[in-house]
């Protein structure tokens, strides 16, 4: 893309950070400033997780829950939010399953910014809370109902902000996922997890993310995924999906927008024509995935592998009981996959990684188990 391609689209900040082919990026004082309020976020060792699954790797968590949203999200709310404000912007305007409005109208109050957000109506019935959370930190809130012909709620949700966007000024419609400039400042969590790491002593021989958009993968890796392609060291990348949208696993190749309107230009990544019927899966159902994703899983940097709800919902539970903490719908398949990896190296004393997001708000997903 060139910034033509964009401009009229995004703020020209934004636009800049898309398209950076810088290594490094500063952060603006104005956000070093609030993240210094609840960054570092806590890493601790999982040790009655790792005695109940019976296995000599050592599981070290990185506790986003400890933001003010209970998630990854407010990494990229508050960069956004600042760019935007420098640029000029009144209002923005997002889709959003929940958490993701959240956070921006967070950042946008601290930046006296408008924001304006539009949640599919299915995720509105099985995230209740979320709207009046979004309105509690003065967003508007808009529900859109469900269109049969668009099976990606993400992507309906994208359409009816775009169209009411075009009618207002000084307004932009940032999409809370995919592109460069959401997944960028999500690679403080990686940054932050390798100090601490170093700090005991310790590097990740596993690495594990889950996937939806692809940010929280990317954010919680990027720093490792450098050390693997700068040959500093080995260590596995390892993905987990739904298997009811499997992103990477199952995604084919091509040109893809987050919307059905031609607003956004396409980009090159895999993509899904849509999400299979069953459980609700919050984020992860989103129908493409970060570009940076699909190339690093195409050359083999990234490994994936899928999971039902039930080993997702399974592994929350067990994560429950032995730690203490309900972690978020999304996090849970991630727990799926570091069961898989601790058992499947349960002879190996392997350090693994993973990072969780709170989900106090998401146990009505795990109720009857047994």
């Amino acid at each position: 893309m060139n910034p033509e391609d964009l401009s009229g689209i995004l703020p020209p900040s934004i636009v800049e950070l898309e398209l950076s082919q810088q290594r490094e990026r500063k952060i603006p004082e104005q956000v070093t400033s609030i993240y210094s309020s609840f960054r570092p976020t806590p890493l601790f060792r999982a040790e009655k997780f790792e005695e109940a699954l019976g296995t000599n790797c050592e599981i070290y968590i990185k506790d986003e829950g400890k933001t003010p949203t209970g998630n990854h999200k407010p990494n990229s709310a508050y960069l956004l939010a600042c760019l935007c404000k420098k640029d000029g912007i009144d209002t923005i305007t997002t889709e959003t399953t929940g958490n993701w409005g959240i956070a921006l109208a967070l950042a946008s109050r601290e930046f006296d910014l408008e924001t304006i957000c539009f949640i599919d109506s299915e995720s509105h019935r099985k995230r209740p809370d979320r709207k009046k959370a979004m309105e509690n930190e003065g967003a508007k809130v808009i529900v859109v109902e469900q269109d049969n012909k668009c099976s990606d709620l993400l992507a309906l949700s994208a359409d009816a902000a775009i169209e009411y966007t075009k009618k207002l000024k000084n307004a932009a419609y940032i999409f809370g996922s995919v592109y460069g400039y959401f997944v960028i400042p999500q690679s403080i969590i990686s940054l932050e997890a390798k100090e601490q790491l170093e700090g005991i002593g310790k590097y990740p021989d596993i690495v594990v993310g889950s996937c939806g958009g692809g940010a929280n993968l990317l954010g919680a890796s990027a720093v490792f995924i450098d050390d693997k392609l700068n040959h500093r060291k080995q260590i596995e990348i390892f993905s987990t999906e739904s298997e009811l949208c499997p992103i990477l696993t199952k995604g084919k190749r091509g040109l893809y927008s987050i919307d059905t309107k031609g607003f956004f230009p396409s980009i090159e990544t895999y993509g899904l024509d849509g999400v299979v019927k069953g459980d609700y899966i919050g984020g992860l159902g989103s129908t493409i995935v970060a570009s940076a994703a699909a190339n690093l899983y195409e050359s083999r940097i990234i490994e994936a592998k899928r999971y039902t709800s039930q080993q997702a919902r399974k592994a929350a539970e067990l994560f429950h009981k032995t730690e203490g903490t309900w972690v978020a719908l999304e996090t849970s398949y991630l727990l799926a996959g570091v069961i898989d990896k601790a058992g499947k190296n349960r002879n190996d004393s392997k350090v693994i990684l993973a990072t969780i997001s709170s989900g106090i708000n998401d146990t009505q997903f795990y109720r009857g188990l047994k």
